[in-house]
């Protein structure tokens, strides 16, 4: 997959997670942008290329992207297992249930590096994967957040409930108002889509349920703007002032 814009691919070159194959610069880009990108290329091992701007466009499938660009032979999703022998005491999870839309997976992205979270999970099927859309509308947060794929989300709830995380499902009729929970050293909130919400199964397993107080008349928020309140609430301990 090809990665575009400057931002991102900065973000994708600064990655320990995400390794691009190469660098594809095109004749438009400007010459302290290539010297800088083909700097950062070369201390990574990573070939650049320049091509003409019709070759970039026709390579990548991009008109726009500033003419900067990267190749990702693979996304490289995080082992479950591996990513929660890694983690610290405190830590917050996400994990989508029904989550299709790109812009909104990458908006829950950004927030979750925004904030502190420390992985997403989502499962194989019925879930947007990670693409080139999403990297895009995560501004590159996709190369640094840990993102699981999972064969079944219900057992994900289990495997992290057993490794002491307390679960909670974010819906407009949530048993508890977000400011009155006191969350767990592991907390994890289960987000659905604005469609179908979550299932009834993966609801049934959550510890808890919580919701997020509204103006009267909305009854509910785009799941991206969701998730940035739920995980500005987790990291309310380390953004206070004081």
């Amino acid at each position: 997959m090809w990665i575009t814009g400057r931002h991102p691919v900065e973000e994708l070159l600064a990655s320990r997670i995400q390794k691009p194959l190469r660098l594809l610069l095109s004749d438009s880009v400007p010459a302290d942008a290539r010297k800088h990108l083909s700097a950062r290329s070369a201390d990574l091992g990573i070939p650049c290329i320049s091509s003409r701007k019709d070759e970039w466009e026709r390579l990548t499938g991009d008109r726009g992207g500033g003419g900067i660009a990267a190749e990702l032979g693979e996304f490289l999703y995080a082992d479950i297992h591996d990513w929660m022998a890694s983690l610290p005491e405190r830590a917050g999870v996400f994990l989508l249930d029904g989550i299709t839309d790109p812009q909104n997976m990458g908006a829950i992205v950004r927030n979750a590096r925004a904030f502190g979270i420390d992985g997403v999970i989502v499962p194989k099927d019925r879930s947007c994967p990670v693409t080139p859309a999403v990297f895009r509308s995560s501004a590159g947060a996709a190369a640094h957040v840990p993102i699981a794929q999972v064969t079944n989300l219900s057992r994900a709830v289990e495997t992290l409930q057993e490794n002491g995380f307390w679960l909670y499902a974010a819906t407009e009729k949530g048993e508890t108002d977000i400011y009155d929970l006191s969350p767990s050293a592991r907390t994890g909130f289960v987000l659905g889509s604005e469609e179908h919400g979550i299932r009834k199964l993966i609801r049934e397993k959550c510890d808890g349920s919580v919701r997020i107080p509204m103006a009267p008349g909305i009854d509910s928020l785009n799941v991206g703007a969701a998730a940035g309140i739920l995980a500005f609430f987790l990291s309310k301990p380390l953004t206070s002032p004081g």
